[in-house]
């Protein structure tokens, strides 16, 4: 951001804080509701509560808690806490009142001001203190939702949930969210309900001696989720599946070609529709529903939305949901016996049914991607440093991985880092980008790192380039507490050795899961400390590091990866799975 439109930006915010402080709801009401949207949403998801406060924003700020902690009007305390919310994050903020007081017409933005956590963190600790409050507001939205016998009111409750619940930033925490999953699926069900949206069905007996088991698909779009799904589908037994794919309406031909070795039948779903789209599924008379993409993270998400309702006789999920959807109508969790821990059936609310080995086997759709020629000059690395690299995801980077990386940069002076953040795979969006790494930039010079050492590959339209620049790399970083997942195929084939952290929950034990499968659980460190300490030794032995070149490189031949992902899917098991679970479900 430019420091012209940085100035813009900021008298917006004065302008649109002054109006709440005003108080007067009518007024702020219009401003939510306004045709081209929310616009104290739009302003905070602008990335402006990142922006250092000036003295001229401190003085708002300060009048802002003024009346939250001597203001008896309601409605004048909820005005000053949205126009607070224009400076400062909800996790920090004393509110000073209840949801259900909050004037009708504002509730709806003050839900989605109350979700709005930071996109990344600063500090040590901020992450699980957002966290916290963001299960603390949804036990209060549920509490109030379910309480409270007001349609409207309990309609603006739901469309504030609805739009604000976004959880990429906080999830990566290493720690049950059970509770917060199971009370999501019961405000997103509430909201089906009350739209009338849900279309449950109780499929009728199916016929006797039918020995085809219909399996249905609900298809991702994500590249990731795309191979992870395949992954899961190669080696089912056609003899025994008849696999239909829903592909949605406004991409079918996309999605549905990333499918076309795996299904026997295509539909098209009306993801505008969603009453609709769940007729048609019910229509289908599925034995099993599958989900490939992650169902977890918002709530509008069509795939989310049919899930939530009973379509099938069996509802199945896998690792691409990054912890419990909490639906009763999901039935069954898929994962990997190293993925999860031995406390497992803690964090779920679906049966968790556990094939061998890890559930990370990825196979990417499409020819096989060649890596492109990079030079270390064209990414402006010396010849003579020793080369970093980490995919890590934007959200899963916080103080604590990078104070790691720097403390690994600190004891290898000749070693540089290069970032590549803005996978299109999560969002095609990320806030505040120059603050990102204005963060980064500045962890890296406490310790003495400076900022030539950091180089930032943006999103590419391709693996192709990524790929260039791992043969290039010396040693792959991954993330913790949230681990890699499909992002280690890439150093994996490259034959780049991966350092890896593990967990202890499921999305905290990917990577690990995967190189103790094949072998390399010498790669896998336990704490930070020993993440630091093993990067670090193989960066300063030169012999040593060429070891664990060569022993990824073989692992990479016998176990077949390669740009493509890893040959031999997890068909058989998943398939052995899914139909024990089913006449299970069909003898219930």
């Amino acid at each position: 951001m430019d420091s012209d439109s940085e100035r813009r930006l900021r008298e917006l915010r004065l302008n649109l804080a002054e109006v709440c402080l005003e108080g007067k709801v009518e007024r702020i009401a219009a401003l939510t509701r306004n045709p081209s949207g929310d616009a104290i949403i739009t302003m905070i998801n602008s990335g402006v509560r990142h922006l250092t406060m000036n003295k001229a924003d401190q003085a708002v700020a300060e009048r802002c808690h003024r009346i939250l902690s001597v203001e008896h009007d309601i409605a004048r305390k909820v005005a000053a806490y949205l126009a607070l919310s224009l400076f400062t994050f909800p996790h920090t903020m004393d509110r000073a009142f209840d949801i259900v007081d909050v004037p009708t017409p504002l509730i709806a933005t003050v839900v989605k001001t109350l979700l709005s956590v930071p996109v990344f963190f600063t500090k040590e600790g901020a992450r699980k203190r957002a966290l916290a409050h963001v299960e603390a507001t949804v036990q209060e939205l549920h509490k109030a939702a379910s309480v409270i016998d007001e349609d409207d009111f309990r309609k603006e409750v739901l469309a504030g949930f609805m739009d604000g619940y976004v959880v990429s930033a906080v999830y990566g925490e290493d720690v049950s969210l059970r509770n917060l999953a199971q009370k999501r699926a019961e405000l997103i069900r509430m909201y089906l309900d009350i739209h009338g949206l849900a279309r449950d069905v109780r499929p009728p007996p199916r016929a006797s001696g039918d020995t085809l088991v219909r399996l249905g698909v609900l298809c991702p779009g994500a590249l990731s989720e795309t191979a992870a799904l395949r992954g899961h589908l190669l080696g089912l037994d056609t003899s025994i599946f008849q696999v239909i794919a829903f592909v949605p309406d406004e991409a079918a031909t996309s999605v549905g070609a990333n499918f076309q070795d795996l299904a026997d039948d295509f539909v098209a779903l009306p993801t505008n529709d969603l009453a609709k789209a769940a007729e048609i599924i019910a229509g289908e008379n599925l034995d099993v529903l599958m989900a490939g993409a992650n169902l977890t993270n918002t709530c509008r998400f069509p795939w989310t939305l049919l899930m939530a309702q009973r379509l099938a006789r069996l509802q199945v999920v896998m690792h691409s949901c990054c912890l419990t959807t909490g639906f009763p109508t999901v039935d069954l969790f898929l994962n990997g016996i190293l993925n999860e821990p031995d406390d497992m059936t803690e964090d779920y609310t679906e049966e968790v049914a556990l094939f061998p080995g890890s559930s990370n086997h990825y196979a990417f759709p499409g020819p096989t991607v060649q890596p492109e020629t990079v030079t270390r000059e064209q990414i402006g690395v010396p010849d003579a440093a020793l080369l970093l690299l980490s995919g890590a995801n934007y959200f899963k980077i916080g103080p604590d991985l990078i104070n790691a990386w720097a403390r690994i940069l600190e004891a290898v002076p000749h070693a540089h880092l290069l970032m590549y953040p803005f996978n299109p795979n999560w969002t095609t969006h990320y806030p505040y980008r120059e603050g990102f790494l204005r963060f980064v930039q500045e962890r890296f010079a406490a310790r003495g790192v400076g900022v030539e050492r950091l180089h930032v590959l943006e999103a590419q339209p391709s693996r192709a380039p990524i790929l260039g620049v791992l043969k290039l790399a010396d040693l792959y970083l991954d993330s913790f507490p949230y681990s890699g997942a499909v992002s280690l195929m890439d150093p994996i084939s490259m034959a780049c050795p991966p350092v890896v952290r593990e967990g202890h929950t499921a999305r905290c034990r990917q990577s690990a899961a995967l190189l103790r499968e094949i072998g390399l659980d010498v790669l896998v460190a336990k704490s930070t400390d020993d993440y630091v300490t093993l990067a670090t030794r193989l960066l300063l032995d030169p012999t040593l590091r060429r070891e664990m070149s060569e022993a990824v490189r073989d692992v990479a031949r016998t176990y077949e990866f390669g740009p493509n992902g890893a040959a031999g899917g997890l068909g058989a098991d998943v398939g052995d799975i899914l139909l024990a679970a089913l006449r299970k479900k069909l003898k219930a």
